[in-house]
């Protein structure tokens, strides 16, 4: 019984913290939106060796996944409790960067993981900054994607350029740069940086 109960105080640990909306004061118009997608989607966290199925979102300009369980708005702060978060084709996965926790896009998995960091920001609104004098309402904005790269249980590292990915690779590093050059790889693109790590997970 005490058992059970410790696991039914985990669960309520993990998944009661009250959702923050994220967005500005409701006297302003905001432009834009701080999700990745407004809408809930069907999703499913994973959780030590338990799963559970709600419809969630990522809250991209606070770093947060927001969930809805019996009629309530939540939210699901990043913990390495957490194994993962899936919804449609996206899967979130807690890093430490920076000495800080955050959510991270999982692209590819191998001996070489890949990830993307979505981020949103807030523009601040200013007096007479639209094209016609009036006021010009803030504005949520996404950010160029982050691209970063983890070997086995190594640490998270950001991708740079490629010169800087290359020479922090423990192995096959000519091979991966000649592919680069050849293939005109761009740091800042994702289908050319899964190109470049999926190419690098097939060397033997």
């Amino acid at each position: 019984m005490m058992s059970k109960f410790k696991f039914l105080l985990c669960v309520v640990g993990l998944f009661s913290v009250m959702m923050a909306t994220g967005q500005a004061t409701t006297a302003v118009t905001v432009k834009g939106t701080p999700y990745l997608h407004e809408a809930y989607q069907d999703g499913v966290v994973y959780y030590g060796d338990k799963s559970l199925t709600v419809p969630v979102r990522y809250n991209a300009f606070q770093d947060l996944i927001e969930y809805q369980q019996n009629g309530k708005a939540l939210v699901l702060d990043p913990k390495l409790t957490i194994k993962k978060v899936q919804f449609g084709s996206a899967v979130f996965v807690p890093q430490a960067f920076d000495k800080k926790l955050g959510y991270f896009m999982l692209l590819d998995s191998g001996k070489m993981s890949l990830y993307v960091k979505k981020k949103i920001t807030l523009l601040p609104g200013r007096k007479g900054g639209a094209l016609d004098g009036s006021d010009q309402a803030p504005e949520y904005k996404p950010s160029p994607d982050e691209f970063f790269v983890k070997i086995g249980d190594g640490q998270l590292q950001e991708v740079g350029t490629i010169k800087s990915f290359v020479s922090g690779l423990p192995d096959k590093q000519e091979e991966i740069a000649a592919f680069a050059k050849k293939e005109k790889i761009s740091p800042k693109k994702e289908k050319e940086m899964l190109q470049l790590v999926q190419y690098y997970n097939s060397l033997q």
